[in-house]
This record gives structure tokens, C-alpha cells and sequence, in this order.
């Protein structure tokens, strides 16, 4: 806060909050000073009539030597003069000054008030009317709010429209005019472009929350949201080789969504800590320490990816990470906490969604010629959770090292016509593996179908397929209910 060098008026800077009382206090001095009057001892304001006649004493006057007078207006010979008080009532004094006379003539009116006006002009309103308004920040929200920020923006704008004559040019300044308590939905949206900003929150309270809106490619060199309530930031690309990219601190909770760091440092990408929670989803973190650190908080982990991490892509220190679906590659690192699943059950998930399941079917008439083990064309997808099934080549590919249950059933077009002998195999990497799950001859006028199952141990990566072998040549039928393969994760 500064102050005028006169009348000690108070000035706001821009991270001031505007007091109130400090604007009425500024107005009641200016109100108390306006109306004094020059002294005979002290500079004051000259009238019109004392510059008439200061404009007409000639060039190279003598020095005039005032002679001393007595009585109602004494003078002394050094210029000092004073009228007594009493001597100038109100009938003297022109109405059209808006003097008050008693006030002169009783003396309320006095030197030290005449010297607060030397430095007055008589046009003080209009240059109040000239000063650029105070920038004041609310102390709560009273509705939702949208502030853009743009790199064709200017912080002198209000950053309430998204053009370039609205919108904010900093993230920064979008962050300064955040009112500490926000009990609404605040909203920054954050075009495209580059922004060379260390992006700080801090200390934000309410029922709402802050809601920082990127999009693919809004470059920021990182970003910290610290005892904050509730944060959510999404689609941001934090690009300091040297700084955390994302950074959760002593917070209630804070979301990380779609958002990048790939610039390789030794320090992390993500890092949730002092008991923050926060729910980071679909982020790609590489070339990273650590892609995601939880230090004594809680991180649930969605979807994300990366790679190049040297230390870990997961590692908590006295923390809980939570994962689902895809995560960063690295290592796992825990010191006194705990990074899972939810494993309650011996497949390693909670829910069905989460396990290997597929089941695919046929899509046309197949001929199996004789003697010869041929791969059976499942090429029709109906279901395939975890992306394991390749219709195209009629391949499972497991995703994950466990025990997978294969059920098949086979059949043929038509019936048998002569005694015909049918073999079904599981080929694991194109026959390395062989488990039979059905050898049996069937006899004239019978219909084939070959039904079996079988448990079969797979590792990451490893394939399997479903061959035929028959003693004469068939067709496979169309039927899907008698034509199918199914597969699911045991354990």
C-alpha cells in the first residue's frame, strides 16, 4: 500500500485488496483540505484578482516596503498582514464564493488547513476522473465465472470474453483475480499456444472449485495448485525439463486429466503430496525419475502412459496408489505404503470388465480338408474385453501371464456320411504349445460336433489358437451357436 506525499492518501497496488474505509478516509481529507485558504504566512491558492495584479506590476518594479498598519487589518512592513477576528461578516463575503464568513472570522479556518491545499489545483475532480480505475479482486464468487486467457490477449482486459480485446494474455493473471473463497464453478480456458508460465494456485477455499481448461498442445512450463480446495486441470503440456510438471500440495482434491510431460529431467512428472487426493486419468508421463509420485496422499491412476521413466512409473512414500486400466512404464517403488489393484479375489481385479474375455464366431462356410491340421477361422468378434482377440487371424494374444480357460465347440455341415475321425487342438505360438481338448470318431449318419475345454497357461504376449484335424472333408457350419470359441482369464 502506498501513500500520496501530501495528504497521505492511500493507494491500492493491484494485489491489494480495496478497503472501503481507506477510499472513505482518502475522500474526507480532500473533503476537510479543499476548502482552506491561503495564509498570510503560508503558500495558498491565488484569486483571480491578486493575478490581475500581479500582471500588472511592471518589469524591474522596486522592491516595495509595506508600511505597518493597525487596527481591524494590521501589516507589518515584512508583508505579513491579518484581518481580526469579527472584522468580515457574512454580508461581506460574496455569496457566489460559497464562503461561509463565520467560519473565517471565528477562526476554524486555520493556517495549518490553508497549507494542505497548496498542492491542489482547481481542477482536482477532473484529475480524480483521469485516474485509471482500481483493479479490486472479490472476496468470494456469487456465480459461476469464465475467464479466457489467450497468447493474442492483454492483462488490461477484464478476461471475461474469449477475443483478443477480452481475454487475459497470462494464465497468471487469470489466477490473480480469483477470489480466495470460491463457492461456484471458476473456469480458465486456456487456448492454444505456448505459455512460458510457472502456473501457482494457492490458497483456495470454498464449496466450488477451479476448473483449468487446455487443449491438446497449451504449453505451460509447470504447473502447482497449493492448499487449495478442489482443482481440476485438463489437457495442459507442462514442458520444464527442470521443474515437477504437475505438482498437487497440501490440498484437498486435485485432478490431473489429459495432460502431458515428456520433456526428459531427473525430477518427476507427477507429483500428489501433503494428503492430497487426486484422480489423474488419461495422462502421458516419459523420461521422467518417477511418472507418479504419492508422498503421505492418495493417487488413483487411470489409463495413463508413458515411457523412458528411469526410477519408477509408479512409487509412493507413505501413499496409496490406486490403478486402473494402462499405466506408465517403469518400475514399482514403495516405501511404507501401498500401490493395487483392489485384488480380493484370485484373478487379480474386482470386476468382470477387467479380466480377459472374448468370444468370437465364424463369418462364412470353412473347408477342412482331410488329414491336415488347419487353423478354424473364427472370424467373427462378439466380445473381447481387454483388446486380446485378433479376428483377423483368429489369434488370442494374452495380455497378462496367467491361466486362461479356452471352451470351443465345433460343427459340421451336413452330418457324416461315412465314419470320420476329428481331432481339436489349442496351438500356443503356432504349435510350440499343443493341449487336445476333443479326439473321437463319429459314426455314418450321426451330425459332428466337437465340443471341449481346456485351462491352458499363458504368458505376456503369447498366443494361442484353435486347430481341426479330420479324417475326411467337411465343412464347418455358420451357426454360431454350434460354432464358437471362448475364452477367459481363470487366475
Amino acid at each position: 500500500m502506498q501513500t500520496t506525499g501530501n495528504l497521505g492518501l492511500k493507494k491500492p497496488e493491484g494485489t491489494d485488496y480495496v478497503d472501503i474505509a481507506d477510499l472513505n478516509g482518502n475522500m474526507d481529507k480532500l473533503d476537510t483540505e479543499v476548502v482552506k485558504l491561503a495564509s498570510p504566512t503560508e503558500n495558498g491558492r491565488m484569486s483571480a484578482a491578486d493575478k490581475a495584479k500581479l500582471n500588472g506590476v511592471a518589469a524591474g518594479a522596486n522592491n516595495y516596503v509595506h508600511p505597518n498598519h493597525t487596527g481591524d487589518v494590521t501589516s507589518n512592513g515584512d508583508g505579513v498582514t491579518a484581518i481580526a477576528p469579527g472584522v468580515i461578516v457574512n454580508s461581506d463575503v460574496n455569496a457566489a464564493a460559497g464562503i461561509d464568513a463565520s467560519k473565517i472570522g471565528t477562526g476554524v479556518v486555520s493556517n495549518t488547513a490553508f497549507s494542505y491545499l497548496n498542492g491542489v489545483t482547481s481542477g482536482i475532480q477532473g484529475q480524480l476522473n483521469a485516474r485509471p480505475l482500481l483493479t479490486t479482486t472479490p472476496q468470494q464468487t456469487t456465480a459461476d465465472i469464465t475467464y479466457y486467457v489467450r497468447t493474442d490477449g492483454n492483462d488490461n482486459n477484464n478476461g471475461l470474453a474469449n477475443t483478443a480485446g477480452g481475454a487475459f494474455r497470462t494464465i497468471g493473471k487469470a489466477v490473480s483475480v480469483i477470489p480466495q473463497t470460491v463457492n461456484h464453478t471458476v473456469t480458465v480456458n486456456v487456448a492454444s499456444g505456448t505459455y512460458a508460465e510457472a502456473v501457482l494456485i494457492e490458497g483456495i477455499t470454498g464449496k466450488g472449485y477451479v476448473n483449468f481448461v487446455g487443449v491438446p498442445e497449451t504449453s505451460i512450463q509447470s504447473f502447482k495448485a497449493n492448499r487449495c480446495h478442489r482443482v481440476v486441470v485438463k489437457g495442459f503440456k507442462a514442458t520444464s525439463a527442470n521443474s515437477i510438471g504437475f505438482t498437487a500440495d497440501d490440498s484437498g482434491k486435485v485432478d490431473f486429466d489429459s495432460c502431458v510431460v515428456i520433456a526428459s529431467g531427473s525430477r518427476e512428472g507427477i507429483v500428489v503430496q501433503g494428503g492430497t487426493t487426486s484422480t489423474i486419468s488419461k495422462c502421458t508421463i516419459s523420461n521422467r525419475s518417477v511418472a507418479m509420485l504419492a508422498n503421505d496422499s492418495t493417487i488413483s491412476s487411470i489409463d495413463n502412459n508413458g515411457i523412458g521413466n528411469t526410477t519408477a512409473g509408479l512409487y509412493t512414500n507413505l501413499g496409496a496408489i490406486y490403478t486402473l486400466g494402462t499405466q506408465p512404464a517403469g518400475a514399482v517403488g514403495v516405501n511404507s505404503g501401498i500401490i493395487t489393484s483392489g485384488v480380493i479375489n484370485p484373478w487379480g481385479d474386482n470386476t468382470w470388465y477387467q479380466r480377459s474375455r472374448a468370444e468370437a464366431g465364424p463369418n462364412g462356410v470353412q473347408t477342412i480338408n482331410p488329414a491336415t491340421f488347419t487353423k478354424v477361422a473364427f472370424a467373427t468378434e462378439y466380445q473381447d474385453i481387454l483388446g486380446e482377440y485378433n479376428p483377423a487371424t483368429s489369434s488370442f494374444i494374452a495380455r497378462a501371464t496367467g491361466a486362461y480357460l479356452f471352451s470351443v465347440q465345433i460343427g459340421v455341415t451336413g452330418g457324416i456320411e461315412g465314419t470320420t475321425r476329428g481331432i481339436v487342438e489349442l496351438w500356443v505360438n503356432g504349435g510350440a504349445g499343443k493341449v487336445r481338448i476333443f479326439d473321437s470318431t463319429m459314426g455314418a449318419g450321426t451330425d459332428f460336433s466337437a465340443v471341449g475345454a481346456a485351462a491352458i497357461s499363458l504368458g505376456a504376449g503369447d498366443y494361442a489358437e484353435v486347430f481341426i484335424w479330420l479324417s475326411t472333408t467337411k465343412l464347418l457350419t455358420t451357426t454360431t451357436e454350434y460354432n464358437f470359441v471362448r475364452i477367459l482369464r481363470i487366475a
